[in-house]
């Protein structure tokens, strides 16, 4: 008995403790817009506004969903690329919730920052780069789905490109 209670806590309580879903006030990246909703209309502190789509891209596998959590937070923008959230935004009220208060809320959750400068702060989880900034930001981005859905190509751009553009300085 001893030995399956051992073999058990030691297969699959570290997987708990460590996985960790990446998001804001149960809002995961990687979501479908659907289940972003039902969880903002689940939610007692997030408003779901009538009007919540922003269309700012004429790409049809991306959109931007709006919410809030006023007075404290006037603007969550929520990115989707072929329905699923690979962006999340916070902004905050820096007269409710100061980025100081952010940044040490972040690294009791994450641990110690992955880089820093004077107006920002950033983690890195499994492939989620989480960034608070000055005055009052987080911001959740999945890097892989965030560089598909702005088609970034990687190594396309040969040395001779390179240095025709910087010579053009």
């Amino acid at each position: 008995m001893k030995k399956i209670l051992f073999i058990i806590t030691f297969t699959f309580i570290p997987f708990f403790l460590f996985a960790q879903d990446v998001g804001f006030m149960d809002i995961k990246i990687g979501m479908s817009r659907e289940e972003v909703l039902k969880v903002g209309e689940e939610n007692e502190i997030i408003e779901v506004p009538k009007n919540r789509d922003v269309e700012f891209f004429p790409v049809e596998d991306r959109k931007i969903l709006t919410l809030s959590a006023k007075p404290e937070i006037p603007y969550i923008y929520l990115q989707f690329f072929n329905d699923t959230l690979y962006s999340i935004t916070v902004i905050f009220d820096e007269r409710y919730i100061d980025y100081y208060t952010l940044a040490g809320q972040l690294e009791s959750k994450y641990g110690q920052y992955h880089s820093m400068n004077p107006v920002w702060r950033e983690w890195r989880i499994d492939d989620v780069l989480i960034k608070v900034e000055k005055p009052s930001t987080v911001k959740y981005i999945a890097l892989e789905e965030f560089l598909e859905a702005v088609d970034f190509k990687r190594g396309e751009s040969s040395s001779d490109k390179r240095n025709k553009i910087l010579e053009g300085l």
